[in-house]
Order: C-alpha cells, then structure tokens, then sequence
C-alpha cells in the first residue's frame, strides 16, 4: 500500500472493522460503537475502496468475512492493541526494570541514608544498578548531559532545566578523639578551634554559609582555617586519630562513631556540638538544606520517579536529617 493510499485509512474506519468482523452484522456493529446504521455503512464502503476487495458478503445468519477480510483481520488485530496501549497509563514493574542510575551526592548527606535505602532497592528493583559519586563543581553539567541522574546535597540555586526539591536540613557537629588534649572537655568554645588543628569533612569553605561564617568569625578576631579539608572518609578518620578536631555532619560523624564501636573503641571518639557563637553566625543556624536536583527531562520518568521518592523517604526518616519542610517529589 502506497503512502497516498495509507492517507485513506483512519482509526476509525479500522475500528469500524474489527467491530463489524467480530458482530457479523452492520447494526449490531453501529448499535456497539454508539453511530448510526447508514454512517458505518459508509465506513464499510470506504474499506471496500481502500482493500479493494468486497469484505463480506451477506447470508442468511449475518455477514460472511472474505477469505481477505479474515486475512486482514489477524493483521488490523494486534494494530488496534498497540495502539490502545497508547492511551493507557504507563505503569512500572520493579521486578522488570533494568537501569543503572547515576547519583552525585555529598558524602556527608548519603550517610544518612544508604544503608536502608540498598536493602529496599534491591529487594523491590533486583536488576536496578546505582554508581555514587560526591557531589561536585561539574555536577550540573553532567545532570544537564544525562551522565548524572540525580543530585543530592547543600545545593544552592539550580539551572532553569534542573529542577529541586527541598529533602530536610542537616547539621554540623565536632568529632575528636582521646588523642586531642581537650578530649575531657565538656563544651567546645570557638577559640578552641583556633588553637589546636582543625581539618573539615565535606565541607566547602567556598558555599555561602560556610563562607559568611568564617568572614564573621575573622571580624571577631577569629580566623578558622582548616588544615585539612578533605572528602574522605577514611581520611578524616587519620586526622581524628591524630588528634585533630574535625568538623562534620552529624550523619558522618555517628557513621565514624559506629565504626569504632564495632571495633571495641567507642570510648575513643566524643561528639561535640558546634560553639554556641558560631552557630549564632551562621545564616542557616547550623541546619543546613538539603537538595535534591534532576534534569526536567525526568521529572515524569516512572522509575526515576521512584528512586526519588525512596530516597526522600529514607532521608526523611534519617535521625540524622532535620525534617522542617517535606515536599512532595
């Protein structure tokens, strides 16, 4: 059949079709489809004219198929399925779905919740496959490339293409160990992290709160430098063990106190909360918003969709995440 020849045909008249072959009778037919007699009349004499071939014949019980009337019917069939599945709603088999998600998230943020999260995944997505990475400075670009599926992290402001939802707020907290000489103190005082070394876990001198801090601080007469800033776990970890104050959050910190319960040195580690006049300069008042970010082509996704809701539900339920505003995803 010639394309000028496809022109001629229409849902309809195929429809029209399938309803006649299937009732043997015109008026049964239009009385099913809710048109008149003489409208699906016309109809057939349309299909006769494009199939070039009689159709059906008429007999005593109804209307008889040709042997090409019975040929096109196993054919038109499955059409008209396909094209019902147009018009109905996608839906989502977990146990059938196979994808690799990429996500950039802070280290500091997915300590909160990851290890739930696994467990459920893969007992309701078994052939889902994650790579994690740390959130970073390209990380925008590569949602934008679809090399990123998802972003998670102390995000401020987002491309016009990316969209954002706010998960919870975190805060930060000192971690040291019995090897800093102010292990036995109570309460950390801002010149304390002055006066002996300081190293900080995923925490960026150069974003907004951090940054206004710190110049605050330096007005003070204080001026906080870290000598180390790092985003690695187990280096954070040496610089707790070396006597170091390390500056976290609370997800991190209690993920690191864990550790060294599990291994018999839960006396070793203490966790502090941060100075008072330090969190009295801070913008956000040491509860810092969480993000979560990803490409507006995805927002419909079903099973990108999912994945966010799996994770807003663990972070939400996190004791480590301060839940002042849940949205839904």
């Amino acid at each position: 059949m010639r394309t000028d020849e496809l022109l001629q045909l229409d849902i309809k008249l195929l429809v029209a079709f399938h309803t006649i072959i299937e009732e043997g009778s015109v008026s049964r037919a239009a009385e099913r489809l809710g048109v008149t007699q003489p409208a699906l009349s016309k109809s057939l004499q349309k299909l006769r004219s494009v199939f070039n071939d009689a159709l059906f014949s008429r007999q005593a019980y109804g209307l008889s198929p040709t042997a090409r009337a019975s040929e096109l019917h196993l054919q038109i069939e499955p059409i008209l399925h396909s094209l019902s599945s147009l018009t109905s709603p996608p839906k989502l088999d977990l146990s059938e779905l196979h994808r690799h998600f990429c996500l950039h998230i802070h280290e500091s943020v997915l300590a909160s919740f990851i290890e739930p999260l696994l467990s459920e995944i893969y007992a309701e997505a078994p052939n889902v496959k994650l790579s994690i990475s740390n959130w970073g400075t390209q990380s925008f670009y590569e949602l934008n490339q679809s090399t990123v599926d998802l972003g998670i992290g102390m995000i401020n402001g987002t491309p016009n293409n990316v969209r954002s939802k706010l998960i919870g707020h975190i805060e930060g907290c000192i971690l040291i160990s019995r090897a800093h000489p102010l292990f036995n103190k109570d309460k950390f005082e801002t010149a304390d992290l002055v006066n002996y070394p300081l190293a900080s876990h995923h925490i960026q001198r150069h974003a907004m709160s951090p940054s206004i801090t710190l110049q605050k601080l330096q007005q003070q007469g204080f001026d906080i430098m870290p000598n180390l800033e790092t985003e690695s776990l187990l280096a954070a970890m040496k610089a707790i063990k070396n006597g170091m104050t390390l500056v976290t959050g609370y997800a991190t910190a209690n993920l690191m106190m864990d550790f060294m319960a599990s291994s018999g040195r839960g006396d070793d580690i203490k966790l502090m909360p941060l100075p008072e006049d330090i969190v009295k300069l801070d913008p956000y008042d040491n509860q810092h918003p969480v993000q979560m970010c990803w490409h507006e082509r995805n927002n419909n996704d079903l099973s990108h969709k999912w994945l966010r809701e799996k994770i807003a539900n663990h972070m939400k339920n996190s004791p480590w995440m301060i839940n002042k505003l849940i949205k839904h995803i």
